[in-house]
């Protein structure tokens, strides 16, 4: 397989290419049968792709929903903010916080609740992603 030279360019020869998979979107053809003479090597990568693609709308819309929640609550104030810090805090030393009584202490659906806790979750996990590969990069003390 060549490289592309420009965008929408045939991943097979370089010419003008109208047509995408429709996978990944990440690639252009001229023809069918270029793309049908590409997908051995373009297969593996069309997949890694696409499961990135769909892994990172996910999190978009699950970031949008968080929002509209911390929003629509006025959980993004300071004192509930800090309420929130201390709840997880002291919940994350036990079983960690139950999205029924979350729902019930912020005047949420507990569908909200879950949808909130989980993006929560997500954010915990990156931190401590970051702070591992700082601390492996030894720049942490």
């Amino acid at each position: 397989m060549s490289a592309a030279a420009a965008p929408n360019s045939c991943a097979v020869c370089g010419s003008p290419a109208p047509n995408r998979c429709k996978r990944c979107k990440s690639i252009w053809y001229c023809s069918r049968d270029h793309q049908v003479s590409d997908w051995k090597a373009h297969k593996a990568r069309c997949k890694s792709i696409a499961a990135d693609v769909a892994q990172a709308e996910s999190h978009t819309l699950h970031k949008r929903e968080f929002d509209r929640i911390r929003i629509k609550y006025g959980l993004d104030k300071d004192e509930k903010a800090s309420e929130i810090a201390e709840l997880l805090a002291d919940a994350g030393a036990n079983e960690g916080v139950s999205a029924p009584a979350f729902a019930e202490r912020f005047g949420m659906t507990t569908t909200e609740a879950v949808v909130f806790l989980e993006w929560i979750k997500v954010g915990v996990k990156f931190k401590e992603q970051v702070a591992d590969n700082a601390k492996k990069a030894g720049f942490s003390g």
